[in-house]
């Protein structure tokens, strides 16, 4: 089988074009489209290996990794992120994940629609970032996402929820200030490449467990952080407009080392004199 990668949703007319939009048949035109790009496993450039973080002894020469690699695609725009613009430089990211309340109290149809409409919003965010986050997969209404700092993948979910409270019109009598629970971890991933059927980038690590765990123990509505206790490193610096609480110190399942909790909060403005 090929290897899959995704390039992203692209532009495939140019929406400058004025006679685009005063022909009648342009509304029915597709105006962009997701693409994939499918190499030759024979001529596939490894990345899993090129990105393992693996350690080269002194005096050893590094593992050459052999294969295509083609650069971005030429269109009129890009839409969204494609696997060639998911962060990994230096073998670290901040893994975040997004679980979405199950809303028990409406019906299936409504529960369906609104997990629509919170897509677009986590969409949206990850496009706001610079560099944007990245979605590497979502799964009825849960999302797992990468970004390059953890003071992004912070802001994108204190921006999110602050987005949606005031803006989103949701089905049904839903508390929109519990839709999200969102877990952040930050550290070094083992490998990562193209998912071999939806060809986004997929990681591999205890960083990917251990994010999952911290935002499943989030209580509805909470932006936690999640640290690993014992580690020589300071806990990365969330930036100014962040407020961080001391939650406690958790033994987290399926994961061996201690866990040190952090809620983050947007801090509040303060009043002119």
């Amino acid at each position: 089988s090929p290897q899959v990668m995704d390039c992203g949703e692209h532009l495939l007319w140019d929406p400058k074009k004025s006679d685009l939009a005063k022909k009648k048949s342009s509304s029915k035109k597709v105006l962009s489209k997701r693409i994939v790009q499918l190499v030759p496993n024979s001529l596939s450039y490894d990345f899993f290996a090129a990105r393992g973080g693996q350690e080269v002894k002194e005096g050893e020469t590094p593992k050459k990794v052999c294969g295509r690699v083609f650069p971005p695609l030429l269109s009129h725009g890009q839409l969204s992120t494609s696997f060639l613009n998911a962060p990994y430089i230096g073998n670290k990211v901040a893994m975040v994940f997004v679980y979405t309340d199950k809303m028990e109290a409406i019906g299936d149809r409504e529960r369906k629609k609104n997990y629509k409409i919170l897509a677009k919003y986590v969409r949206s965010h990850l496009m706001r970032l610079s560099p944007p986050g990245y979605e590497c997969q979502e799964d009825k209404g849960s999302w797992m996402l990468a970004f390059d700092r953890i003071d992004n993948g912070i802001n994108f979910g204190l921006d999110l929820k602050e987005n949606v409270m005031k803006n989103a019109k949701l089905l049904g009598e839903v508390d929109k200030s519990q839709v999200f629970r969102v877990g952040i971890h930050w550290g070094p991933f083992l490998s990562m490449g193209p998912h071999t059927v939806t060809g986004h980038a997929d990681y591999f690590g205890p960083i990917v467990n251990r994010a999952a765990r911290v935002a499943a123990q989030c209580e509805a509505g909470q932006i936690c952080v999640g640290v690993p206790m014992g580690i020589d490193e300071e806990p990365p610096d969330p930036g100014p407009t962040v407020e961080v609480d001391v939650l406690g110190v958790k033994q987290l399942k399926g994961i061996s080392i201690e866990m040190a909790i952090f809620g983050c909060r947007k801090k509040e403005k303060e009043e002119d004199e």
